[in-house]
């Protein structure tokens, strides 16, 4: 809403000279949620965007992590619950679309989404299993060595965990429509394209630790059990390691004026 009064500031000014003279507000759906924008044109070629968008949905369950040593004690994990969820705070968007006609409706895009960075996060209820005097402090060890790390819970019981990438990814793609046409009042555009994330992280708070007490990031080396077998068979360093993430979102723009 405040992107919209302020883009209307702008096309209040503009009107004698034709750029930025109109302006459009819609409803998106995607990859990455719900969401609002406001779109701007300023030349026959380009058209900005601005908005933000929500995940809306929070999946809930429980999941078998099997019998677990913590503090000397085996730890029945078997229903523990958890809840995950995608773009956990919510993502802002600032694009351009450049058309390489004065009619067409195929246009580039580029631009960066603007966020926490939390693209999965996930927490696990441990509050039953644990005493309220273990919280924050008993941990889960994996690794050896320089690899070693602990995960404990939070003050509250709870362990989480997020697939994080920088606050601010810039982003590239393809689409067809103009979310702002003169002679239409209802306008509806489509987006693909890929965020240049570099890559991944996973993350939990400061209660993924490593053996020095510090903030650590986990790979696919601590998800090693006594055995030796790998736990996750490399799929938290795959994940990791790809760096762009396809998006996709449909979008429904109603011009103001």
């Amino acid at each position: 809403m405040a992107v919209a009064v302020s883009l209307m500031g702008i096309t209040a000014r503009a009107q004698d000279s034709q750029i930025a003279n109109h302006l459009a507000v819609g409803v998106t759906l995607g990859m990455d949620g719900l969401g609002l924008e406001a779109a701007l044109p300023m030349t026959p070629y380009v058209q900005f965007r601005a908005g933000y968008s929500l995940f809306p949905y929070t999946y809930s369950g429980t999941v078998n992590l099997g019998q677990v040593e913590m503090g000397g004690t085996t730890r029945d994990m078997s229903q523990t619950p958890i809840k995950a969820t995608l773009w956990k705070g919510g993502e802002g968007k600032l694009l351009a679309d450049i058309f390489p006609g004065k009619k067409t409706s195929f246009h580039f895009t580029v631009g960066a989404y603007l966020g926490a960075g939390k693209i999965f996060h996930a927490s696990a209820d441990l509050s039953k299993v644990l005493n309220p005097e273990d919280y924050a402090t008993l941990a889960i060890t994996y690794g050896e060595g320089a690899d070693k790390i602990s995960i404990s819970t939070d003050k509250q019981g709870f362990v989480h965990a997020d697939i994080k990438t920088g606050v601010f990814t810039p982003y590239v793609g393809i689409g067809f429509g103009r979310a702002v046409k003169p002679d239409s009042r209802v306008r509806v555009t489509f987006d693909m394209g890929v965020l240049i994330t570099g890559g991944f992280k996973v993350q939990s708070y400061s209660y993924l630790r490593n053996d020095k007490g510090d903030p650590a990031v986990l790979t696919s080396k601590q998800l090693v059990n006594e055995e030796g077998r790998q736990l996750d068979n490399g799929w938290v360093d795959k994940i990791c390691a790809f760096p762009v993430l396809p998006m996709m979102k449909l979008n429904v723009f109603v011009r103001l004026f």
